[in-house]
Order: structure tokens, then C-alpha cells, then sequence
């Protein structure tokens, strides 16, 4: 049986550092949307640590390795531009 998702099961937001945060953490990005020019919206998974990941990383408490989060942020920019 598979379960539908709701509007709530995903986080939107347009700061890419958090969305790399986000990404390095375990989470699923599965879009962008570039509908507005100025900025991309990027839509991702909720799941059970997301609150958490959220609030840590606006409190300056997340620590990553830099190399790996380097290469989660240059694989979600060619996301951005290149699709």
C-alpha cells in the first residue's frame, strides 16, 4: 500500500547552504523550481531529523566535513544549471 504524500511532507526553501546542509544530512532533494528567475525554490523530503537539521544549522551548531559538503553543494548547482 503506498502512502500519498501531503503538501507538509516537503520543505521549501531558497538558501542553498541550508539545502546543502540538508542534502549532506540524509535528505532527498527532489526538485528545483526556477519558475522565478531570481531565485530557485529547492523542494525537499521531510523526514524525522529535518526540524532538527533546521534549527541546528540556523544556530551555527552543524558541523560537516568540508570536502564531502563541497561536493554535495557542486553537484546541487549543476542541478541548478543545468537542467
Amino acid at each position: 500500500m503506498s502512502q500519498k504524500l501531503k503538501l507538509n511532507d516537503f520543505y521549501r526553501n531558497t538558501d542553498l547552504n541550508l539545502c546543502s546542509t540538508m542534502v549532506y544530512f540524509g535528505h532527498i532533494l527532489e526538485a528545483i523550481d526556477k519558475s522565478d528567475p531570481s531565485r530557485c525554490v529547492f523542494i525537499i523530503e521531510r523526514n524525522e531529523t529535518t526540524d532538527e537539521i533546521i534549527e541546528n544549522f540556523h544556530k551555527g551548531l552543524v558541523l560537516v566535513e568540508p570536502k564531502r559538503f563541497c561536493a554535495v553543494q557542486k553537484e546541487i548547482k549543476g542541478r541548478i544549471y543545468n537542467q
